[in-house]
C-alpha cells in the first residue's frame, strides 16, 4: 500500500480474533490478483494459523518466521491441534497455492469460493476465529465500513474514529481512484484508522 489503488486494484479485510491475544484487523489493497494470493497465502495465513494453533489460553508475542507448513507440524508435533484441524489448514493452503496455475481472469472467483470456505471453516467460537473478506471497489469498501460499524457504533463514534464525515468518507472512496489527494486521503485512513473501527 505504498502507492494509491488503481482500477485493477483489490480491497480486503481481514480479521484474527483470539480472546487471550486480542483482535488483529486488518485493512488493505493490493495491486492486483496476484498480488492479493501472495498475501493471503504467504502472510496472512501465516498469522493466522500461528495465532490458532499457538494463542489457545497464552499470549502471543510475536510470530516466528516460519512456512505455513512448519507451523502446521510443530503444532502437530506439540498436539495443539489435532489431525482434523491440520487437514483443514494445509487443505486451504493448497486450494491458494493452486490458484496460482489458474487464469488470471478467473481468480477473483476462485477466491470468493475460497474465502467463503475459508469463513465457514475458521468461524470458531467466543474464544477465537478467523475472517477474510474481500471488496473489488473502494466504494464497496467504504460502504461496508459503514454498514458494519454502525452495528456496533453510532454515527458521531465512527466519524471520530475515522477522522472525517460518512458523507467526507464515501465522497473519498467514491473519487479515490480519480483524484490524488483523495487517493491518499483513502490510503491513510486504511493504514491508520480503520483498525479503529473494528
Amino acid at each position: 500500500m505504498q502507492k494509491p489503488p488503481t482500477e485493477k486494484s483489490f480491497y480486503f479485510h481481514t480479521l484474527i480474533f483470539n480472546k487471550t491475544t486480542g483482535v488483529s484487523s486488518i485493512w488493505g489493497y493490493v495491486p492486483n490478483e496476484k498480488s492479493l494470493l501472495g498475501y493471503f497465502q504467504y502472510s496472512f495465513l501465516q498469522e493466522a494459523f500461528f495465532y490458532w494453533i499457538n494463542g489457545n489460553g497464552k499470549s502471543v508475542t510475536n510470530i516466528p518466521s516460519l512456512t505455513v507448513e512448519a507451523i502446521i507440524k510443530e503444532g502437530e508435533k506439540l498436539k495443539q491441534i489435532n489431525k482434523e484441524t491440520a487437514l483443514k489448514m494445509r487443505s486451504d493452503y493448497e486450494k491458494l497455492k493452486k490458484m496460482w496455475d489458474v487464469p488470471v481472469s478467473k481468480i477473483g472467483i476462485e477466491v470468493k469460493k475460497f474465502i467463503r470456505g475459508f469463513n465457514s471453516n475458521w468461524s470458531g467460537d467466543s474464544n477465537r476465529f478467523l475472517y477474510l473478506k474481500v471488496f473489488k471497489t473502494p466504494e464497496e469498501l467504504g460502504e461496508f465500513v459503514v454498514t458494519s460499524g454502525l452495528i456496533t457504533n453510532t454515527k458521531e463514534e465512527i466519524e471520530n474514529k475515522i477522522g472525517v464525515s460518512l458523507e467526507e468518507w464515501e465522497n473519498i472512496c467514491k473519487y479515490g481512484l480519480k483524484d490524488k489527494i483523495k487517493a491518499e486521503q483513502f490510503r491513510n485512513i486504511l493504514l491508520k484508522k480503520l483498525t479503529e473501527v473494528f
